[in-house]
């Protein structure tokens, strides 16, 4: 029995740049990660090996570095726009082009309180996010942060669980809170300040992580979307991930030493994983 075709997609992966904006008083630094994922009416490609409609992935790539050095990239969010507007625009068969792009956190080395005009240095591993869904109807444009590591030493509890013949974790009232950040929101339509939009709901985020009293990774988790969404009214939902990464107390005992809960096993795995999407009521 012959099979159905019922999706396709196609695109180009982990294209990596960098853009350097060279000023009079300072250099201007970008570092992007970009893909592109198209739909349309390639089904030919796939049944018959007809590439006529294709857009090479290699011509995708090379998009992505000349339309770079055409826009100021001022914002991930907008040039992620120009980019999907593009595949659009110059190409009928095209239904869909989703860009996601990722920026690397720079930032200045700084010497007497002075930022240095182009001297940097890594900021972690988190990334700033977007990504654009661009269809001939319209486009939806998300943003946010991903691997972002945040960590709080109290005021975090996790007791009153559902225990079985298999639960052995104790109950605390106090532990160490450190999670892997991952956010994405949802931007109403229209034109935004992205820049100042993005600050906005992670500094919010990040105040609620550090000041709420966690009776659960998940009650946290909440707390910081809804921060999100009470500062920022362009944003329409968001989506959050926080891994556990555990930090599990270190029996001293056995070796003749007090326990006074200073020393801890740094775990990475396994992990629980808590996730929860918040929209507007």
């Amino acid at each position: 029995m012959p099979a159905k075709l019922t999706s396709n997609s196609y695109g180009k992966s982990a294209v990596r740049l960098t853009k350097l904006k060279r000023l009079p008083d300072r250099h201007e630094l970008v570092e992007l990660e970009v893909a592109v994922e198209l739909t349309g009416d390639f089904a030919d490609s796939y049944l018959t090996g007809d590439n006529r409609l294709i857009v090479a992935t290699d011509t995708m790539k090379n998009t992505v570095y000349a339309l770079a050095a055409q826009h100021p990239i001022d914002a991930i969010e907008e040039f992620g726009q120009s980019l999907a507007a593009h595949f659009l625009a110059n190409n009928s068969q095209i239904a869909t082009a989703t860009i996601e792009v990722a920026q690397t956190t720079w930032r200045r080395f700084a010497e007497a309180g002075k930022e240095h005009p182009h001297a940097f240095l890594g900021a972690g591993d988190q990334r700033r996010t977007a990504r654009i869904v661009h269809t001939r109807g319209g486009t939806q444009t998300f943003a946010g942060v991903a691997d972002l590591l945040l960590l709080k030493t109290t005021e975090s509890a996790f007791k009153g669980f559902l225990r079985d013949a298999y639960t052995t974790l104790p109950e605390t009232d106090d532990r160490i809170f450190a999670t892997r950040l991952t956010a994405e929101w949802a931007y109403a339509p229209g034109r935004h300040d992205f820049n100042a939009i993005y600050d906005v709901a992670l500094a919010a985020m990040l105040k609620t992580f550090a000041h709420h009293t966690s009776l659960a990774v998940q009650q946290t988790l909440y707390a910081m979307g809804q921060s999100a969404l009470d500062a920022a009214p362009a944003i329409m939902s968001v989506d959050l991930e926080m891994p556990n990464q555990h930090r599990i107390p270190f029996n001293l005992e056995p070796l003749g030493l007090p326990n006074r809960n200073e020393i801890f096993v740094t775990t990475s795995e396994p992990y629980g994983l808590i996730k929860a999407g918040l929209t507007r009521a």
